[in-house]
């Protein structure tokens, strides 16, 4: 298939990532829908199938170098390319400072902040050797406008804002 243009989504499982993979592969992109639990992947899979879509899933753990890494060369060795990067995996931790631990929200900015550093360090240089890709990194509202009982999700937010 090389020749075609490339998207790899994170966070494909559900939500976002899972209706973005899709609107990909139907647009024609040969689509990675990546996701850190495969056994998720039966409803993408179904309709991919149905529709015969170019998508496949691939498993990849944003906060797992070697994950990362494995999944971009298993998709360098099927397509040599990736030309748009959809950085959308993430969740939302609710609870107070106080009552939220260190380790709770050093978790979510394992997730939403270094697992989108992450996928980018792998996948930039790529992107610079073809001369042309698109980063696309999905924050949220929250990234500007905090409230209350959110505040280790938005500070990821934030700090994703800044970043891109």
């Amino acid at each position: 298939m090389q020749g075609d243009k490339v998207a790899l989504v994170t966070g494909s499982s559900s939500g976002i990532g899972f209706e973005t993979s899709l609107t990909l592969a139907r647009a024609g992109f040969n689509t990675y829908a990546s996701m850190r639990n495969s056994e998720k992947s039966k409803n993408i899979t179904e309709i991919a199938k149905k529709e015969k879509l170019p998508l496949q899933v691939v498993q990849l753990d944003v906060n797992n170098d070697g994950s990362v890494k494995d999944a971009i060369v298993k998709i360098l060795k099927a397509d040599q390319r990736i030309d748009v990067l959809i950085n959308n995996a993430g969740y939302g931790l609710f609870g107070s400072v106080e009552d939220t631990s260190i380790e709770e929200i050093k978790a979510q900015f394992e997730t939403n902040f270094f697992g989108v550093v992450r996928v980018t360090q792998q996948v930039l240089p790529l992107m610079r050797r073809q001369n042309s890709g698109t980063i696309v990194n999905v924050s949220s509202v929250g990234g500007r406008i905090g409230l209350p009982a959110l505040s280790a999700y938005h500070s990821t937010k934030f700090a994703l804002e800044g970043l891109s």
